[in-house]
């Protein structure tokens, strides 16, 4: 009796895996394919920001600081709310589908993670400040 229902339970666990690890393969193949329709269609400048073009929008767009809360506090862009880069996906509800948002963070790699995510999954309208916010400052003197 044992043998057989530990046999069953081995075969409905095959089959179980079995079938996640299809959908797993199914769900990569469509991230791939997004991804790399993306990476091929995208123009060279797509989603960067000049200090100077930031400076001139009227009005401003939503400005994110995807730095630390600590880098945050000690200073950044007047006006910019911030979500650390690695939260910008669970706290994107802050964010407007259908107007400008400009992400940055020092130099603008960290960023560069955040904007690729929220273009992945549907915001059309988010930029990247060139430079960061070290290129921010540097205008500024």
């Amino acid at each position: 009796m044992f043998y057989q229902w530990s046999l069953s339970l081995f075969i409905f666990l095959a089959f179980t895996f079995s079938g996640l690890s299809l959908a797993q393969d199914k769900a990569e193949k469509i991230v791939f394919e997004q991804l790399q329709d993306y990476m091929e269609s995208a123009p060279f400048a797509d989603g960067v920001i000049t200090t100077a073009q930031l400076k001139a929008l009227k009005p401003q767009p939503v400005i994110v600081d995807t730095r630390s809360a600590e880098a945050y506090a000690k200073d950044h862009i007047a006006g910019a709310i911030n979500i650390d880069w690695r939260f910008v996906l669970s706290e994107a509800r802050q964010l407007p589908k259908d107007g400008l948002i400009v992400l940055y963070c020092d130099t603008g790699i960290l960023s560069s993670k955040a904007h690729l995510a929220l273009r992945l999954v549907g915001y059309e309208q988010v930029k990247v400040l060139f430079n960061g916010y070290e290129g921010w400052k540097a205008s500024k003197k």
